[in-house]
């Protein structure tokens, strides 16, 4: 047994240094994602990490390691920011932001380490290179070997020093002086110099400009060192190398303090408390069957003979679940399948009794601060904020709740110090102040420690966001159950509660009132905020334990990961962005739009022989139908004529005036009620812009869709509605940038049903919907005829939609045999797309669902439904949702990427708008040059390389003063 007391070092020990920063990225790159079944924590790193202190402990090879240590401690960076800052304000500026399911893994593995009886080792102020530095200083003066276990090349300076040896343990390889000089061209001792010079792009060290590894070291090698190649640059030959070391000098110099480690750190952990200790077998296999990593647990309980029977008393909490102890839990679950697994978290959540009453009202800071920390222990916090409107940027924060378990959910209602000292008479004086609360709340809300759980997050980040708290990592169960189930229902918390839990939460007007009496949620009395804001968040914890375990089994992990949570922060940024509109613009706009109207008015009066309400669907009815007995009329169970969009477009295609007249009144009412007047009354007070709300889980396929106000539907082929996208503009000194994709429905259909001839029109650069009149018709593509080309268009559009002859025999204004000749034509010149056509069709009977190109599942459980309407309808929604949701996922891969890479190319603009597969942005006029490539490529590379699409893709980026003129 290992003497637990500590010691100095001699020439007998063997001090093993971890570098954990470092190994923490390694095993959560080197492994596939993990998650912890009991409650989705992801623990892929941990494990990763876990194995390979347990293989340095013990299980060592000999050969790689030498002797067993009689020291061993795993150092850490304990933050971004060191000393190097201070020197540098850009060092690792441009380092990107760890992946959302890494972040909460941290502290679990400072957890695995201590868990392992080992020191670990961070300190504030410096870098782990820093603390390793040191400790291999202090080791080698004893007389000590030290094995550093890495493979940065940051610490081969540290070579060196006698006896010691860096490890890579992934690799199998030791590097020593020797070592060095084979990679690099250097030794050890020049280390500090070669990275001067070459500088690290990863850590933002400047270096010198042109010159890499290789030049520095024949650098080195010709001048022998930093400072006598600075002060002899002027004898380099080569002019411009000779210009960059004069100029840059200093910035060589800067880089050198960068890189060179500090072997002095004044320490807070002494070298003696590194000495290895034994392993204590029932600490390790409790902290093991807390992650249920149950591989691991059964050789640590072999190799230290503790039997998992005595450390019973270890297994972790399982969130207000009583059951079977861990080990127990963990093996009978490690046999299970995924979707067996998902079955039983979901009965889980179900059989929990949900009782409002016990939920508790949280007035003292210290208090507060105690059950967060509970939170920072468990990992996981459910959260919601209770508010005075739907709309973020005009919503006061009246209150925060938040569940720790499940049946533990508390309320925090807030008093405002600034301004009236109550929100509303609803509260009393025993309300937490809001910047205590606020601090508290933010601590937590930005520890990457605390995954936060949350109902449509969007909004919740968008109300933090408002008191400057970033809200991460979190999960949205609002999400979790969009990809796993979208087109099965609906996707808020009422609808989810009643089918997961089998219980109706609160209604809101059982709180709050309805209709005129209806209060803000600052007046309603804190016992029924209470149990209103506290059921929230403890109906989502639960909805999260049901609905996480969901993801494997549909396979919609991936989806979740990558397409749906990371966008969510995006689509907050861009609504608190908003987009400016002209008010004086709207108002004319307004003004002409009921001129027209008003002429409109006119002449179906004229037509009609008497004038009536244009927008009273009976009146209209009555004129129509009754007093010029025009064809197709049908009555309502009221007894009143329909008039319907489709009955008024039936009647104009047949040559009738009047209902023409009529459409074109509806369209200008439309405009005016939905837009010009909507838009003004939308405008922020504070901002001056218009801000709307983007939804992620409205659509089946995957399409973002836009309310208060719809900035999606404005009609684009009319000349009024263009006039209203004029109506949008760019703030002083900026322009707006409109970013397109060009036909990529249509590509993504040239790639999912194998289509030669439009692949290869597509690769050609051709005009798709000349070559398809051409394929079609039998006609020259020179010369020809505009009407011939805008039929194919119509076909080529159509068919993605499942056109039938009817509607596109109304789209062109032809007989419905003429149309119905059109399409199966188009479909013998493209044998692959009606295939493509039956296939999806056949699989959607078969499955329920269709998957675009990265594997979103859309479901379409009516497709075999008895009603013929209603199956046609289905089937062609399956039809096109593989092309529509590809397109939806492609521009959302763009929309994720965009900000990273215009912040990396030092870029100001602000993505604003998306409208389908078109991004709005507004940039500085003096950036607009430099701005337009980067969109282009961002959204080109969307599609690759995890589609590997077979189309090329095309963006038109254009800037201009407004919209439509950018458009």
């Amino acid at each position: 047994m290992t003497d637990t007391k500590n010691r100095p070092l001699s020439s007998d020990d063997h001090l093993m240094l971890v570098d954990g920063s470092t190994y923490i990225f390694r095993a959560y790159h080197a492994l596939p994602p993990l998650t912890r079944k009991s409650d989705g924590l992801p623990v892929g790193a941990v494990s990763g990490f876990c194995n390979m202190l347990w293989k340095l402990l013990a299980e060592p090879d000999p050969e790689l390691l030498g002797s067993p240590p009689t020291h061993f401690a795993v150092i850490f960076d304990h933050s971004s920011y060191s000393f190097r800052n201070d020197i540098y304000p850009d060092y690792k500026a441009h380092r990107p932001e760890p992946p959302e399911d890494l972040r909460p893994q941290f502290p679990i593995i400072r957890d695995a380490t201590r868990a392992f009886n080992v020191a670990c080792i961070e300190q504030e102020g410096y870098e782990a290179d820093d603390l390793i530095a040191t400790y291999t200083t202090q080791a080698v003066e004893a007389g000590a070997h030290v094995s550093i276990i890495s493979s940065d090349k940051d610490l081969m300076q540290l070579l060196t020093m006698p006896n010691v040896v860096l490890v890579d343990t992934m690799k199998d390889k030791r590097t020593g002086p020797d070592g060095v000089v084979e990679k690099f061209g250097v030794p050890p001792e020049k280390m500090i110099d070669l990275q001067s010079l070459a500088g690290d792009s990863v850590d933002n060290v400047p270096g010198v400009p042109g010159i890499g590894v290789k030049t520095a070291a024949q650098l080195l090698e010709e001048f022998g060192d930093l400072e006598t190649l600075l002060a002899q640059a002027e004898t380099i030959k080569q002019n411009k190398r000779r210009e960059n070391l004069i100029e840059f000098a200093d910035q060589a110099r800067v880089s050198k303090k960068l890189v060179t480690l500090k072997p002095d750190v004044p320490v807070k952990e002494p070298l003696e408390t590194t000495l290895v200790r034994d392993l204590d077998g029932e600490q390790l296999i409790g902290f093991l069957k807390a992650m249920e990593f149950t591989t691991l647990t059964r050789r640590v309980a072999t190799k230290t003979e503790t039997s998992t029977d005595d450390v019973q008393s270890a297994s972790v909490s399982t969130h207000g679940f009583e059951g079977a102890k861990v080990e127990e839990r963990v093996k009978a679950e490690g046999e299970m399948t995924p979707a067996a697994l998902a079955e039983k978290r979901a009965n889980e959540a179900a059989s929990v009794t949900i009782d409002p009453s016990k939920y508790e009202a949280v007035f003292d800071p210290a208090k507060l601060e105690a059950l967060f920390d509970e939170a920072r222990w468990s990992g996981i916090l459910a959260f919601d904020t209770e508010t005075t409107s739907l709309d973020p940027m005009r919503a006061e924060l009246v209150g925060f709740s938040f569940a720790l378990e499940p049946g533990r959910a508390y309320y925090v209602p807030l008093i405002h110090t600034s301004g009236d000292d109550l929100l509303g008479a609803g509260h009393d004086d025993r309300q937490m102040p809001a910047d205590k609360a606020l601090a508290l709340l933010k601590a937590v809300l930005e520890d990457p420690a605390i995954l936060k759980i949350g109902q449509n997050m969007k909004y919740d980040i968008s109300i933090m966001a408002n008191h400057d708290i970033a809200v991460a990592p979190f999960d949205d169960t609002m999400l979790l159950s969009y990809v796993a189930g979208a087109g099965t229902g609906g996707h808020g918390m009422d609808e989810l509660s009643s089918k997961w839990l089998g219980h109706t939460p609160i209604p809101y007007k059982e709180v709050a009132g309805s209709g005129k009496s209806m209060i803000t949620f600052d007046k309603v009395p804190i016992d029924k905020a209470t149990e209103y804001a506290a059921e929230d968040a403890d109906i989502t914890l639960l909805l999260w334990r049901a609905l996480k375990p969901q993801l494997i089994p549909h396979k919609a992990t991936t989806v979740y990961e990558t397409l749906e949570r990371p966008l969510v922060p995006v689509l907050a940024r861009m609504e608190r962005n908003g987009i400016k509109v002209d008010r004086q613009m709207l108002s004319r706009l307004s003004g002409d739009f009921a001129q027209g109207m008003a002429g409109l008015e006119a002449e179906i009066a004229e037509l009609a022989g008497e004038d009536f309400n244009v927008g009273s669907p009976k009146q209209l009815g009555d004129i129509l139908f009754g007093k010029m007995g025009l064809p197709g009329g049908k009555k309502t169970k009221t007894g009143a004529w329909a008039t319907p969009a489709s009955a008024l477009e039936d009647l104009a295609a047949e040559g009738h005036e009047l209902p023409r007249k009529v459409l074109d009144w509806r369209q200008l009412q439309k405009l005016r009620s939905t837009y010009t007047e909507a838009l003004a009354q939308a405008i922020n007070p504070d901002t001056g812009r218009v801000h709307t709300s983007f939804a992620l889980a409205a659509t089946t396929t995957g399409r973002l869709s836009s309310s208060d106000p719809n900035l999606q539907n404005i009609p684009v082929r009319t000349e009024a509605g263009r006039k209203i996208r004029k109506a949008f503009i760019a703030e002083d000194g900026c322009k707006l940038v409109s970013a397109d994709y060009s036909q990529i429905e249509l590509r993504v259909l040239a790639h999912v049903a194998d289509i030669d001839q439009l692949k290869q029109a597509f690769a050609d650069g051709l005009d798709i919907h000349a070559m398809t009149a051409s394929e079609m018709f039998n006609v020259p593509i020179e010369g020809m005829d505009p009407i011939v080309r805008r039929q194919a268009k119509a076909i080529n559009f159509g068919i993605i939609y499942g056109i039938s002859a009817f509607g596109l025999a109304n789209q062109l204004g032809i007989g419905r045999s003429e149309a119905g000749d059109y399409i199966k034509t188009y479909f013998e010149r493209f044998p692959g797309i009606k295939q493509y056509m039956d296939d999806t069709k056949a699989f959607c009977r078969d499955h329920g669902y269709v998957e675009t190109i990265f594997g979103r599942r859309a479901h379409y459980p009516d497709i075999k439904a008895s009603n013929p309407a209603m199956r046609a309808f289905n089937e062609r929604a399956a039809i096109n949702a593989p092309i529509q949701g590809s397109a939806a996922d492609i521009i959302r891969r763009a929309m994720i990427r965009m900000e990273p890479a215009l912040a990396e190319a030092k870029l100001n603009a602000k993505m604003l708008l998306q409208v389908h597969d078109e991004l709005i942005f507004e940039v500085p006029e003096s950036e607009v040059d430099a701005t337009l490539p980067v969109i282009e490529k961002v959204m080109i590379d969307a599609s690759n390389p995890a589609l590997k699409l077979s189309v090329p893709l095309e963006v038109d980026a254009r800037a201009a003063d407004n919209w439509d003129d950018a458009h």
